[in-house]
């Protein structure tokens, strides 16, 4: 056995208790430690290269994520030049047409961010319910801040490899654009 967590009744005694329980594991090498100082000895804390480690692999992963929302968003956008074109001929303008390409890619950034952040709060209560069952209580932080520059760089990227290729699409003559098949 690894810890056992002793836990007094209202009224009992506490240095009887620590006696008796010293007393008791004394022939084992057991230790009779406060709630306290078990949780200063065996905490494992922070150190600032595992720190590090996270900040890199984050990065790595963000950069993956980037390149592939890009990826996607340009691709998508240029599949799409015959409906450009046919918003054209219809009488949009073509900055109407680049403004309705950024709406879309906005709109598409923040159903993913609502998504994703239903998607947490659920694995995060779950995670906080089991650690429920084990009676350890935990205060549930959100870094709002990192979220939000997160879906705003994403929103960013997303404008921006949205509209580049609809601008280049833009730049052919509608009616010819309309006549090429998907």
């Amino acid at each position: 056995m690894d810890r056992i967590d002793v836990r007094l009744l209202p009224g009992a005694d506490g240095a009887a208790v620590r006696a008796a329980l010293a007393e008791a594991t004394r022939g084992s090498g057991g230790r009779v430690l406060t709630m306290g100082r078990w949780l200063a000895e065996n905490h494992p804390g922070t150190r600032r290269t595992t720190r590090t480690g996270f900040v890199l692999v984050l990065g790595i992963a963000l950069l993956y994520t980037g390149i592939a929302l890009a990826n996607t968003l340009v691709m998508a956008t240029s599949d799409r030049a015959r409906e450009l074109a046919m918003l054209r001929l219809a009488g949009a303008t073509r900055w109407q047409v680049l403004r309705l390409v950024a709406g879309e890619s906005l709109l598409v950034v923040l159903v993913g961010a609502v998504s994703g952040t239903l998607v947490a709060a659920l694995n995060l209560a779950g995670v906080r319910a089991a650690l429920g069952l084990l009676n350890v209580r935990s205060a549930l932080v959100v870094p709002w801040g990192a979220l939000g520059a997160t879906s705003a760089a994403c929103a960013a990227l997303a404008v921006l490899s949205a509209v580049a290729p609809a601008a280049v699409c833009l730049r052919r003559r509608a009616v010819e654009s309309a006549g090429v098949r998907d």
